[in-house]
């Protein structure tokens, strides 16, 4: 038979006494190799097609073990060793098992994160990947697309959350074996980390309220694959060492993501996996992969935040891996790098970037979890304009938009995306000149001071630089404001409110000049 995996244990690792999963610690095939986390006492075991679940049953008794789970969407199987038994003997055991094709540790993983670096301007993310420009193009249409969550679980009170959940589509999908996923309406948070991811993407929009989530039409679903139990020690922050799920889980979640493709009230499906595992792409949860992208569902993942090797399931054939960008542009330190980036992935914002949190509050966070919505969402604005187009398409066109940083493909992947060029050559099949990317914007416009609150700039490619200054006038060229950020709260420099009216804005910076105009309506 064939072995998918090659390694020896290095002895089992019993996890926090709060942790429903335990957890082992292997060694790679080689001294490269990171070590693997994986659930202990567990394989995931491919049985040659077809073979009876009675049949199943002896072979694996005969090896001290028994069937737990069946992923059927799949074809493997979850198998449980007796307790005590190493997942490297039993990974001997079964690779010598009549009808056993193929066998692979039940691999753990956890939500990417990185420490948060020192806060920056509000969402400045939303700037910096041309959304304001992008947004004339699209805001994102209304069950059209849905952005699926596999992460902790979204907190389904949050009030910027609450109302793009598709009504009684959220599930938790058990890591520890339940086959399935169960109803898990309105969706309950296992820890912040799904609240702060599903912000990103597509956090309720122009309502006047907290934040924009880049996809304001998006609706948005819950799959918790982390249990409850296997977060309580770090609640409610969603820690490395405190969070932990299985393939199981996540190859449940895929194949729920698959079934609900375009259903009524969900129209197509963007899979966002904002966590991650050591070592290459394991059998099962590629299998799972394909077979989503096969259906039509666009996969986005975190690439991890090691700074080494792109991580599981970012590595996976046909996902798009996603790298951490931060305010000054540069790829972050702990964004992992690879081939994988090169041959399929971007960057984006990934360091303090301003999200939803449990309970109403927003949050700061930082890591490649959170560069990842990013593109997720951007996805989802794709899919919204141009509904037929397939994973490997929105891929090309979010690869094909994104702008050059100047660091290695490894490292930035096709570079860091840009919202209004990747939905330009979706809409239009070119980047040949338009206004967004030669033309300064002011966004919302109108600008309802009373529902808005802010009013933003956003600076084209071809004048952003360093001096930045916006000024702005009256229809008859009266000196209103004089702004050094990108946004403005509808005062004049005496700090009154500025009268209802059209507005005209000149942009400079060290590159040169841009203007527009807005209207203001009180």
């Amino acid at each position: 038979m064939r072995t998918l995996a090659l390694i020896f244990c290095l002895g089992v690792l019993t996890a926090d006494s709060a942790l429903a999963l335990k957890i082992e610690r292997l060694a790679g095939a080689s001294a490269k190799d990171r070590v693997l986390e994986v659930v202990a006492e567990e394989l995931l075991v491919k049985f040659a097609s077809p073979t009876a679940s009675a049949e199943k049953a002896r072979i694996l008794a005969a090896a001290g073990a028994e069937v737990k789970a069946e992923l059927e969407s799949i074809g493997w199987t979850v198998v449980k060793f007796q307790a005590g038994t190493p997942v490297s003997a039993a990974l001997r055991a079964a690779k010598n098992l009549p009808r056993v094709e193929a066998v692979s540790p039940h691999r753990v993983y956890r939500p990417s994160r990185a420490p948060n670096d020192a806060l920056v301007n509000a969402q400045y993310a939303l700037a910096q990947i041309n959304a304001f420009a992008g947004w004339e193009f699209e805001v994102g249409n209304t069950a059209a697309v849905t952005v699926a969550v596999i992460d902790s679980g979204i907190d389904g009170t949050q009030p910027e959350l609450s109302g793009k959940l598709v009504a009684g589509a959220s599930r938790f999908c058990d890591p520890s074996g339940l086959p399935g996923c169960v109803a898990n309406n309105p969706p309950t948070p296992a820890c912040n980390h799904a609240t702060r991811v599903a912000g990103i993407a597509a956090a309720s929009s122009d309502n006047g309220s907290s934040i924009a989530g880049l996809s304001w039409g998006a609706g948005l679903v819950s799959l918790k694959v982390f249990a409850d139990a296997d977060c309580a020690a770090g609640f409610p922050e969603c820690s490395a060492g405190a969070c932990v799920t299985a393939d199981n889980g996540i190859i449940n979640a895929l194949n729920y993501a698959r079934g609900i493709q375009d259903g009524a009230g969900v129209g197509k499906v963007v899979v966002n996996l904002s966590l991650g595992g050591a070592g290459a792409c394991a059998a099962p949860l590629q299998a799972a992969v394909t077979n989503a992208v096969n259906a039509g569902v666009v996969v986005v993942a975190a690439a991890g935040n090691s700074g080494g090797a792109v991580e599981s399931p970012a590595n996976c054939a046909g996902v798009i891996p996603v790298g951490a960008t931060d305010s000054g542009n540069g790829v972050a330190y702990f964004s992992s790098r690879g081939a994988e980036l090169s041959a399929g992935g971007v960057v984006a914002p990934g360091v303090s970037v301003l999200t939803t949190d449990l309970n109403a509050a927003s949050a700061s966070a930082s890591g490649t979890s959170f560069a990842s919505p990013h593109v997720a969402g951007l996805a989802a604005l794709i899919l919204s304009a141009k509904s037929g187009m397939t994973p490997a398409q929105v891929q090309s066109v979010i690869r094909g938009g994104a702008d050059n940083i100047g660091d290695s493909a490894s490292a930035q992947g096709a570079g860091r995306v840009n919202a209004f060029r990747a939905l330009r050559l979706a809409v239009n099949g070119t980047l040949a000149g338009s206004a967004g990317e030669t033309k300064a914007i002011a966004f919302p416009n109108p600008f309802r001071v009373s529902r808005h609150g802010r009013l933003s700039f956003s600076i084209p490619p071809s004048l952003q630089g360093a001096q930045a200054k916006i000024k702005i006038y009256t229809a008859s060229y009266e000196l209103v404001r004089e702004l050094t950020g990108l946004s403005w709260n509808g005062l004049n420099e005496n700090g009154q409110a500025a009268a209802s009216g059209s507005y005209i804005f000149l942009i400079s910076t060290e590159k040169g000049t841009g203007s527009g105009r807005f209207s203001v309506i009180n």
